[in-house]
């Protein structure tokens, strides 16, 4: 059990969903506070000051957790070597049901996204395509996620822009789960006033699942491609 994974999901949950324009972990502190000026000399005193401290520690935990990504990835190269010898391949146009955590996109938007539901698969091109359906969710009733983040995101990996493949651990939530760390080259095109450029930028997926079997099937899958000559290209374990 993790309690700092179990903080790190509590942060994401409330710096995701919304009352209003503000996220929820804000919300306790900004009425303690209010509280504590119109009643602070009242019998009403202590409890909005007992509420303006819960919200400090809410609005500490979400900033905090931010700042790490509301994840953190220990590396275990020793988890490979403790799975299965024999997988089934992944099949082109498969899907693996995963949770990812990392920059996902749709259209000329851009969101980051933590622990998502998602469907892993290869295509017949080698190229990997990471599809998470993301709903509208609530918390505490009153709080949801915004409506711009309902419908489907995607992350598209193409072989040779593959950097590095690493096993490890995941920690949010209160219970680690086996994973991979895939770092990749991200290749937009921008527009300038007389002509578009390509720019590749370095981005990291994070593929967990509850099987380590799961896993193992996955990293099989995308070392694959290890032999293709891309420069600077790496693969952890091999």
């Amino acid at each position: 059990m993790s309690l700092w994974g179990g903080l790190l999901r509590l942060g994401y949950r409330l710096g995701r969903h919304r009352i209003g324009p503000l996220p929820l972990g804000y919300w306790p502190l900004l009425i303690g506070a209010l509280g504590l000026i119109v009643a602070g000399r009242t019998a009403a005193g202590p409890y909005a000051l007992a509420l303006s401290v819960t919200g400090l520690i809410l609005a500490g935990i979400m900033l905090i957790a931010r700042r790490q990504g509301y994840i953190r990835f220990r590396p275990d190269e020793s988890l490979a070597a403790h799975l299965p010898p024999d997988v089934a391949p992944i099949e082109a146009d498969e899907k693996i049901p995963i949770q990812v955590t990392g920059m996902l996109r749709v259209r000329n938007s851009r969101r980051y996204f933590v622990q998502a539901g998602t469907d892993f698969a290869t295509m017949e091109n080698r190229e990997h395509i990471a599809m998470a359906r993301i709903p509208v969710s609530r918390m505490w009733l009153m709080a949801k996620s915004s409506h711009e983040e309902e419908g489907w995101w995607y992350a598209f990996v193409k072989p040779a822009h593959i950097r590095s493949i690493q096993t490890g651990w995941l920690c949010h939530g209160l219970r680690l789960r086996p994973a991979l760390k895939l770092v990749y080259l991200h290749r937009q095109l921008i527009e300038g006033k007389k002509e578009t450029k390509e720019v590749d930028t370095e981005e990291t997926l994070y593929l967990s699942a509850a099987a380590p079997l799961t896993i193992h099937r996955l990293l099989e899958d995308l070392v694959r491609d290890a032999g293709r000559p891309v420069e600077h290209q790496q693969y952890v374990p091999l």
